[in-house]
């Protein structure tokens, strides 16, 4: 039987777009299951245990109770939070019955009749932690997702993502993990996710064949467009058929950009009543935005996109991209952060690729698979974590990638951040297409709270959620007058003992973790549940409420073996006593959900 991780109190696609990563075979997903299967049947209990994900702590990486969404837009499948729909210690569920969609921001309604599926099932290596090296015991990795109890409360399971190790600093700032050894005066270094880590963890910006249908068909809200419709150079880029832009390109670079066009709520209304889309269009800078977060079961300060501010210029760009037989010419892909423009440029003729940042070379030219030979390429490109990574057709010619060192001050964005995404070619006949972009993670400062709380931003205040705070926000992130002010966030710092940790969940907004948790006194705390004062577990007086000592680590997850049933037609609700009425959440028939079988990074 498996365990429920977290209490939901104590937490809170129809298309499946381009990922740099490499493709698995369908031997590949069977081999998984296979191997889960084996460890959860054959040696459950003793070294591998199954585990319940309630709440959506986790997400994207696990995804604990909630709803699937179409979008009725764009036709993006998403999740949205549905914790609250469970009642515990008397409280009252509140059930979600709208979300908005992470992909085009149209807000859907009349979900109360939608089915809830329980939280992911995943498998747990235990004591993995605490076995000596010869019998196959590790030390915690940072980036480990990791089982564990939590300090003040032993009987309740958490699941985390490491980001902590002992004897070290760890800051918060911009939305990056930086550390810097305990009593030191060394600057505080940013710390990489793997590859592995780094693609599990983002969020899609845009999809660019997935463009909701009210404004696919209106000029002016296109998020990709020519340089030459923004009245620079002469260009050529037109949009031949849905997603696919071809360029017939002379000795001058010719670009594509990429605009960050949000609808306010009164443009969505008159979009979808078929009326001219009232107020100014502008690109906004691109947020931390979570879909997962924005039901309306959960609490008023993370449901509407505004409360969700913070910039993130942390991209990945991919696509396809072809050139045509005899051209000589470059490609070049483009992405801003701060103002700076970190490049790829690859030589057609020769294949060879080389990495810039402001202008600089960064390590030394490598071959690639890109070429005019008439072939499609799948490419992608990310600046994350101060890194530059490259792929082309799967493969990875700069490895992981090239790392690059920054200033300790994180710059603020620039009026070039509102079109942070260029793809340029010069003197070649070329296509790009199924343009996807993500976001990397961002972690805040506080849960419960914005990074920008304490900077003066004309911020709407408190929980106002009318059109008028949407708005304000929207124009916010518009004005590049206002982004100097970003630059003034300052970074939290948790000093980690010996033998001690500290864990975060991916979902930064919505995650009860290290940066929130509160220390009991002396005498133990008040079990709700058994309404008794309990003898707290911990004795290390001296921990700090950040900290969780390494005796207290479980184990580390690593498959997600079962997500939930996919109701497959007629989808009708099953009966269930005593009401003998058919069951908004369990549905028949259903088949396994495979697609989102996999291993946890």
């Amino acid at each position: 039987m498996s365990r429920t991780l977290e209490s939901p109190k104590s937490q809170a696609k129809a298309k499946t777009s381009a990922a740099p990563r490499p493709k698995e075979t369908s031997r590949d997903l069977v081999e998984q299951i296979v191997v889960a299967f084996i460890l959860a049947f054959l040696i459950r209990g003793f070294a591998v245990e199954a585990f319940v994900i309630p709440t959506g702590s986790m997400a994207p990486t696990l995804k604990g109770q909630h709803k699937e969404v179409t979008c009725p837009q764009c036709g993006w499948l998403y999740a949205v939070n549905a914790a609250s729909e469970t009642s515990e210690d008397g409280h009252m569920p509140e059930f979600v019955g709208a979300a908005t969609c992470t992909n085009c921001r149209f807000r859907v309604s009349n979900l109360e009749e939608t089915p809830t599926f329980k939280g992911d099932r995943i498998l747990v290596m235990k004591f993995l932690y605490n076995l000596p090296a010869w019998l196959g015991g590790v030390d915690p990795r940072r980036w480990d997702v990791v089982v564990f109890h939590y300090p003040e409360e032993p009987e309740v399971n958490f699941i985390k993502r490491l980001v902590g190790l002992p004897n070290e600093v760890v800051k918060i700032y911009f939305g990056d993990v930086l550390t810097r050894p305990q009593n030191s005066e060394e600057p505080f270094r940013i710390q990489r996710k793997p590859l592995a880590q780094q693609m599990a963890v983002q969020q899609l910006v845009w999809d660019d064949l997935l463009r909701p249908r009210s404004f696919k068909e209106l000029p002016r809200w296109q998020r990709w467009v020519s340089d030459a419709q923004k009245g620079q150079i002469p260009g050529t880029w037109k949009e031949e058929t849905l997603g696919s832009y071809r360029i017939q390109a002379g000795t001058e670079w010719s670009s594509l950009l990429y605009q960050n066009l949000i609808p306010t709520n009164d443009q969505w209304m008159a979009a979808v009543a078929g009326e001219p889309t009232p107020g100014e269009i502008r690109p906004s800078l691109i947020s931390d935005f979570y879909g997962y977060n924005s039901g309306n079961g959960v609490s008023p300060r993370v449901t509407e996109s505004w409360f969700q501010p913070h910039w993130v210029g942390d991209l990945t760009i991919s696509g396809q991209f072809t050139a045509k037989v005899g051209s000589t010419g470059h490609l070049r892909i483009e992405l801003v952060e701060g103002g700076i423009p970190h490049r790829c440029e690859i030589d057609l003729a020769t294949g060879l690729a080389t990495l810039s940042r402001d202008g600089k070379t960064l390590g030394l030219p490598v071959s690639t698979s890109i070429k005019a030979d008439d072939s499609v390429h799948d490419f992608a490109f990310a600046n994350v974590d101060d890194r530059l990574t490259l792929w082309i057709d799967g493969s990875l010619p700069f490895g992981e990638g090239v790392d690059y060192e920054t200033a300790e001050t994180h710059p603020a964005p620039t009026a070039e951040d509102l079109r942070p995404v260029k793809i340029s070619v010069q003197d070649a006949d070329a296509t790009v297409s199924g343009l996807v972009l993500k976001r990397d993670l961002y972690y805040t400062q506080d849960p419960s709270k914005s990074d920008y709380s304490e900077i003066d931003l004309r911020w709407p205040g408190g929980d106002d959620r009318s059109s008028h705070a949407v708005n304000h926000a929207l124009d916010v992130l518009s004005d590049p007058a206002i982004f100097p002010n970003l630059a003034l966030i300052k970074g939290r710092e948790y000093p980690i003992a010996p033998g001690r940790y500290m864990m975060m969940g991916d979902n930064s907004p919505m995650s009860k973790d290290g940066r929130a948790w509160t220390r009991h006194d002396s005498n133990g705390y008040y079990d709700a549940k058994r309404r008794t004062r309990v003898e707290s577990w911990s004795k290390n007086e001296d921990r700090e409420f950040w900290e969780v000592p390494q005796e207290y680590l479980i184990g580390k997850a690593f498959f997600v073996f079962w997500p939930h049933g996919v109701p497959l037609w007629p989808n009708f609700g099953v009966p269930l006593p005593p009401k003998f009425t058919p069951s908004r959440d369990l549905r028949f028939p259903f088949r396994p959900y495979f697609e989102r079988m996999k291993w946890i990074y």
